[in-house]
């Protein structure tokens, strides 16, 4: 998919010529930039790399941007709130929404014929990508733990399903207020252990539950697996994630081609990720677990069908 992406936008700069640098990609940043900043400041060299105009709208949006914002030739909002306030904008500009959750994007009020118009590069990984590093960096653990909120339950369903493809056996359990999160954990986990695979939810992981999460899941025996390097810091056993530079220069590349030809390709997950390993976890639990990079490079191979 990436070499095919890649090979489009070469063809289509070279058929598009002068059109392909005539395009204003404007930048919508959420009020606070943070490591959105990253993101940005990849997507601005991808972007300026095709000849292509740059600028940057800090928010949050107000009505009289709207005017500003239907000049861009393509709009890249960053982060779900602005992602959201674009949308209720609705310019008639390309849109690429980047670094939100798949199902903040599917909420979002889209018409069929928007379909070659607007897309997304998501902030979470593929469920099959999840699911393929449990099985290469803990092939003995066949239990899979999924704790999710009314933020996550799709996509607790979609590593349900990956993970019995696995042959694991996965016992997701939702909440919908934090009151319900420790009872739930516990009777999730008390039975037999089992990998706590943590997913981007905010009624479930917050600066408010990870520590007393990561403690239980401990106490139980239980490896988590997180979805950012914080969480190998806090104590998680390891974590999958991409970059806000990865993503954002999957983003311009993205972007190019949506200003070269009209149309932006089809939402899509990170391309490029890393992983991140706490050895200091792995040995008191008496996992013996591979370098990060290894194993990345093993689940490379293994989406590359190698």
């Amino acid at each position: 998919m990436a070499l095919l992406l890649r090979a489009l936008l070469v063809l289509a700069l070279a058929l598009g010529g002068h059109q392909a640098h005539a395009g204003q990609a404007c930048l919508v940043m959420p009020e606070e930039a943070g490591a959105f900043s990253e993101a940005a400041e990849a997507m601005g060299a991808e972007l300026r790399s095709a000849g292509h105009r740059v600028q940057t709208f800090p928010g949050p949006l107000r009505a009289d941007d709207a005017t500003a914002l239907n000049a861009c030739a393509l709009i890249i909002t960053l982060g779900a709130r602005t992602a959201q306030g674009i949308a209720a904008l609705a310019p008639r500009s390309l849109i690429l929404h980047t670094l939100l959750p798949r199902s903040t994007y599917e909420r979002l009020p889209l018409r069929p014929e928007d379909a070659r118009r607007v897309s997304a590069i998501f902030i979470d990984q593929p469920a099959s990508r999840q699911i393929e590093l449990l099985r290469i960096a803990l092939p003995e653990w066949q239990r899979v733990a999924l704790l999710v909120g009314p933020e996550s339950l799709d996509m607790g369903q979609r590593l349900q399903l990956a993970a019995r493809d696995r042959r694991l056996r996965p016992a997701l359990a939702q909440i919908n207020d934090e009151s319900e999160l420790y009872p739930t954990l516990q009777r999730t986990l008390g039975g037999e252990p089992g990998i706590l695979l943590a997913v981007p939810d905010s009624t479930v992981y917050n600066n408010r539950t990870i520590s007393n999460i990561l403690l239980t899941a401990y106490h139980q025996r239980s490896p988590v697996v997180g979805f950012s390097p914080a969480y190998v810091k806090a104590g998680a056993l390891l974590a999958l994630y991409s970059t806000p530079a990865q993503v954002g220069q999957q983003a311009g590349e993205a972007g190019r081609l949506g200003l070269a030809t009209g149309a932006l390709p089809p939402p899509a997950a990170p391309r490029h990720f890393r992983i991140s390993t706490n050895p200091y976890v792995a040995r008191s639990l008496g996992i013996q677990l591979e370098d990060p990079g290894t194993l990345r490079e093993r689940l490379e191979r293994s989406e590359a069908g190698q």
